[in-house]
């Protein structure tokens, strides 16, 4: 999964990765046994490049959040993942953003690596280069993670792509529901994330060596290989 979020001039190499992919002949695969991809689209024009990525697979999806406006994301984009959450049948979910993610590799794998690389992990986030409500308890307690001190310098929790065990997923969004937004970012979910992020490590874990998911804001300098399907 490739995650190209922020503002176009913080993630230059984005445009030639989703360029690269929508232009490549790409053979459709079956989709996942136990596995959902979940995405949020209230219909609104900028959304649907998930959706579009996953088509070019042959993948099926779930889209929640259609109809809801206006969209506050603090409130409306929890709610449809509950909603979306409560009527799933598969152990998994992998969830992204509809605006600016891509699928970019066959998913038929994605589970057994999520099971085998990340022990303990019930819900796994991007990693980004940024911390975003800028925070400084969200900073410092981020920072002082195992695998936070990378080389790629992807540090802070991102929310924009995940993975994870359907009914931790769904119990973890329900707090997210119930939670506080942080003032610094009152409309995002993010904060909301970040808020939780002590209380629910170590089952929840970040990428932080986009194993999963690759987060392509704030990249400056080329630093990753184009996936086979973006070559």
């Amino acid at each position: 999964m490739i995650h190209g979020h922020g503002r176009h001039r913080f993630k230059p190499h984005w445009d030639e990765v989703r360029d690269s992919f929508f232009a490549a002949d790409i053979d459709p695969v079956p989709p996942p046994s136990n596995l959902t991809i979940l995405t949020c689209n209230n219909g609104h024009e900028a959304m649907g490049m998930l959706e579009r990525s996953c088509a070019r697979w042959g993948l099926p999806y779930t889209v929640c959040g259609q109809g809801r406006d206006p969209w506050v994301n603090s409130k409306d984009k929890p709610e449809a993942i509950i909603e979306a959450l409560g009527s799933l049948e598969t152990d998994y979910v992998l969830y992204a953003d509809s605006r600016d993610a891509i699928v970019v590799a066959d998913l038929n794998t994605v589970v057994a690596t999520f099971r085998d690389q990340f022990a303990g992990c019930s819900l796994l986030m991007g990693a980004d280069r940024i911390n975003w409500p800028n925070v400084k308890e969200f900073k410092v307690f981020e920072e002082s993670l195992p695998g936070a001190e990378n080389e790629g310098k992807f540090t802070y929790l991102n929310g924009g792509v995940w993975i994870g065990e359907r009914e931790f997923c769904h119990e973890f969004f329900q707090h997210v529901l119930r939670t506080e937004p942080v003032p610094e970012a009152a409309d995002s979910e993010q904060g909301l994330l970040k808020r939780l992020f002590p209380q629910y490590y170590p089952r929840l874990q970040l990428d932080y060596q986009s194993k999963i998911i690759a987060n392509l804001g704030f990249v400056l300098t080329p630093i990753m290989e184009l996936p086979p399907a973006c070559q």
